[in-house]
C-alpha cells in the first residue's frame, strides 16, 4: 500500500510540474492595468466613496499619463469633494489631452458656477453642446442660471433640451415645473412635478413642491397628502412641516397646524416663517397675546419680515392698541408688503 501511495503521489508531482512548464501569458500591459483601476475608479465614485476614486483614477494615470478620461472623473471627485483648485487642475489636464472631453468641460462650468463666475460658466456649457448636442447635464445647468436671473421662458426651453437629450431627468422636470410655476402656470407644475416623482419616487422636495401647487389652488388635502410623503422619507424637513401646517390652516384644523409649525421649529429653532404662521394659527383661535408674542420673536430674528408686522398690527388692534397696531402696518407697508398698506391706510389716520 505505502509503495503505491508513494507512486500515486509521485504522479501529482509530476504532473503538477508539467503544468508549470506551460508557460501562459498574464501579465497586463501598463494601459490594460491603468483601464482596470480606471474602471474600479468609477465603480466607487457610485458608492460616492470619492477618496477611494481619487486613489483609483490617480493610479490610471501613473500608468498612463495621458489618460484625459481618468483626469476628468478625478476631477468629479475632487470636485464632489469640494476640493476645487485640484479639480480645475484635473478638468485642465483633461482638455491638455483631449479638447473635446465634453466632462472635461463641464466640470469647468460647474467648478465656475459653484464659485459664483456665471459669464464662464455659460462660456464653458457653450463649449460643451457645440461637442455634443446631448449633453443633458449642460442645459440643466444653463436653465438653472436662467431661473436664478428669472428668465422663466429661457429657463423652460432650456430643460426642455435636457429632457430631450435624457427622458428619466428627474430634476429637469421638478426646476421645469418651478420655472412653469413662476409664470404662474400652476397646472403644467403639477404635471411635471408628478413626472419627476414617477421617475424617482424618494426625491422629497418635489412632494414638497407639488404640495406648494395643490394649496395654491385650493387642493389642501392634495396638498397635504403631498406634504405627508415627503416628510415620511425625510422627518426632518422643517420646511414640508411648515407648509403642511399652512395647509392644515386653510382647512380650520388650528391644532394640527399649531403641532405642525412647532415640529419645524423644533428642527430649525430660528425659522421665522413658521413663527409667523404660529401667529396666524393662534389670531384664528383668537388668542391674541401668544399671537403678538409669535410674530415679535419673528422679527427680532428678521426685522424685514413684512408679514410678521402685519399679524402682529391685526394682534395689538384686538388688544386695543391701536397706536401700535398702525405702527405695524405702516411698518409692513414701507417693506412693500400690500397687506399693511390696505389695514394702515382702512384703520389708521
Amino acid at each position: 500500500m505505502q509503495k503505491s501511495i508513494l507512486v500515486c503521489l509521485s504522479w501529482l508531482c509530476l504532473n503538477s510540474f508539467a503544468q508549470d512548464t506551460v508557460k501562459v501569458k498574464t501579465a497586463l500591459t501598463p494601459d490594460q492595468e491603468a483601464e482596470n483601476a480606471y474602471n474600479v475608479g468609477l465603480e466607487f465614485i457610485g458608492k460616492k466613496d470619492y477618496n477611494m476614486a481619487i486613489e483609483q483614477f490617480s493610479k490610471a494615470i501613473t500608468l498612463k499619463p495621458n489618460f484625459d478620461k481618468a483626469f476628468a472623473n478625478r476631477g468629479f471627485a475632487r470636485y464632489e469633494s469640494k476640493n476645487y483648485d485640484n479639480a480645475l487642475l484635473d478638468y485642465n489636464q483633461a482638455l491638455t489631452f483631449n479638447p473635446l472631453n465634453t466632462d472635461a468641460l463641464f466640470g469647468k462650468a460647474q467648478i465656475f458656477y459653484t464659485q459664483g463666475k456665471k459669464d464662464s460658466c455659460r462660456s464653458y456649457l457653450g463649449k460643451v453642446t457645440l461637442v455634443d448636442e446631448s449633453y443633458a447635464k449642460a442645459f440643466y445647468l444653463s436653465g438653472q442660471l436662467k431661473f436664478e436671473e428669472q428668465e422663466y421662458k429661457d429657463a423652460i426651453t432650456d430643460y426642455d433640451k435636457a429632457i430631450t437629450a435624457n427622458k428619466n431627468y428627474a430634476y429637469a422636470y421638478n426646476d421645469r415645473a418651478s420655472a412653469k410655476k413662476m409664470l404662474g402656470d400652476e397646472a403644467g407644475a403639477i404635471v411635471d412635478y408628478e413626472k419627476a416623482i414617477a421617475i424617482d419616487s424618494k426625491l422629497f422636495f418635489v412632494y414638497n413642491n407639488l404640495g406648494s401647487c395643490k394649496r395654491n389652488k385650493g387642493d389642501n388635502a392634495g396638498a397635504i397628502e403631498a406634504y405627508n410623503k415627503a416628510i415620511s422619507l425625510k422627518p426632518d424637513y422643517y420646511i414640508a412641516l411648515n407648509n403642511r401646517g399652512t395647509a392644515r390652516l386653510n382647512m380650520n384644523d388650528i391644532t394640527a397646524a399649531i403641532s405642525d409649525f412647532d415640529a419645524a421649529l423644533k428642527h430649525k429653532a430660528n425659522y421665522t416663517l413658521a413663527m409667523n404662521n404660529m401667529a396666524s394659527a393662534y389670531i384664528k383661535k383668537k388668542d391674541y397675546k401668544a399671537a403678538a408674542d409669535w410674530a415679535t420673536k419673528a422679527i427680532q430674528v428678521d426685522s424685514k419680515l413684512g408679514a410678521a408686522y402685519v399679524n402682529r398690527g391685526i394682534a395689538k388692534q384686538m388688544l386695543k392698541d391701536e397706536e401700535g397696531a398702525c405702527a405695524d402696518w405702516k411698518k409692513a407697508s414701507e417693506l412693500g408688503v400690500s397687506e399693511g398698506k390696505r389695514y394702515n391706510s382702512g384703520f389708521c389716520n
